[in-house]
């Protein structure tokens, strides 16, 4: 995804339109895909700067999720009038121009909602607006999304193929570990009350939120998007670690207002049933650590991620341990 590249892409799309690549420059950020600011100058004066997001080389990726699934949910979101999201503009889908599979979308003058809050704002107003934005994706009608995206036949198949990533885990490792094991039987004993699924962006987190002056703020990152229980994003920004966390200080204060926004009841979202979702909803990135794991014990290059892949190995674990303990043993305890 460089210049040259770039430039022969949109020769190849915007053929009359006199396309000039001005610049690009990798943008820091991100441990799944490539990402790249480019500028470009159209053949009536105006610019434009737009992003490129590809899939990186495969002896440095790790996490695995398909391009093509998240240009599918770009396009069936970009319209909706609950949140905004980036016009997403071109997608090279064979990577015969860029290189790789690689989505083009508008570059927004904004700043990331996680480095607003390194500036130290008012947290309660900020853990509001953040709420705010969650709820509005979880709020958007299924019926307002096109039918092609993939849709669970039911809640209960839905849940149950997501426990099945613990299974999938012990598949790569023999069924040897103790704590994932644990932590499997634990969750099948605590089965939640159901909820209406909705739209799951995958990784809700003030990092993926961006504010520009002027107008409401933009959810980016679609990777991990798909139809299913809402309570997934709500577990997995739990697992976030860059401070100031807006759920941990007050998680009750956190819930009562989702809720109050959502329509959902305290049956159905409370703090322990949102640890209990951190469990699901960080399923995905530990089984990804742990086939990027046996890739590297296997003698693959994965350069730094390497190191990465034993700590959040490390991390994970603990934080299941920790979770599954918190779990009633007793099935009749839970529905």
């Amino acid at each position: 995804m460089d210049a040259e590249r770039l430039q022969s892409f949109l020769n190849a799309v915007e053929p009359d339109r006199g396309a000039t690549v001005i610049s690009t420059a990798p943008v820091p950020g991100g441990y799944s895909r490539d990402t790249v600011m480019a500028e470009v100058q159209w053949a009536d004066g105006s610019t434009e700067k737009l992003v490129l997001r590809g899939d990186p080389a495969v002896e440095s990726s790790v996490f695995r999720s398909d391009r093509d699934a998240e240009w599918a949910i770009l396009q069936a979101v970009k319209d909706l009038p609950d949140f905004r999201i980036p016009t997403p503009r071109y997608f090279d889908s064979t990577g015969e121009y860029m290189g790789c599979k690689c989505i083009i979308s508008e570059a927004i003058d904004s700043t990331s909602m996680q480095k607003f809050l390194d500036t130290g704002p008012d947290l309660d107003k900020a853990r509001e607006d953040f709420i705010a934005i969650i709820a509005s994706a979880h709020n958007t009608p299924l019926d307002s999304i096109d039918a092609s995206i993939d849709r669970p036949a039911d809640w209960r198949q839905h849940l149950d193929d997501i426990i099945a990533n613990y299974e999938r885990m012990l598949e790569y490792i023999g069924e040897d570990d103790p704590i994932l094991r644990y932590t499997l039987k634990k969750i099948r004993m605590n089965i939640p009350p159901e909820v209406p699924m909705t739209m799951v962006h995958g990784d809700l987190q003030p990092g993926n939120f961006l504010l520009s002056e002027g107008s409401d703020p933009y959810i980016i990152d679609w990777e991990f998007a798909r139809i299913g229980d809402p309570r997934l994003d709500i577990g997995y920004y739990l697992q976030i670690p860059m401070p100031p966390h807006l759920y941990h200080p007050d998680p009750e204060i956190f819930l009562a207002r989702y809720r109050e926004l959502t329509g959902l009841t305290e049956e159905q979202i409370n703090p322990a049933i949102a640890r209990y979702f951190l469990l699901l909803g960080t399923s995905h990135l530990m089984l990804d650590i742990l086939r990027g794991s046996e890739d590297v014990a296997m003698g693959e290059h994965r350069g730094v991620m390497g190191t990465f892949l034993m700590t959040a190995y490390a991390h994970f674990h603990r934080l299941y341990l920790d979770y599954a303990l918190e779990l009633p043993y007793s099935a009749e305890a839970t529905r």
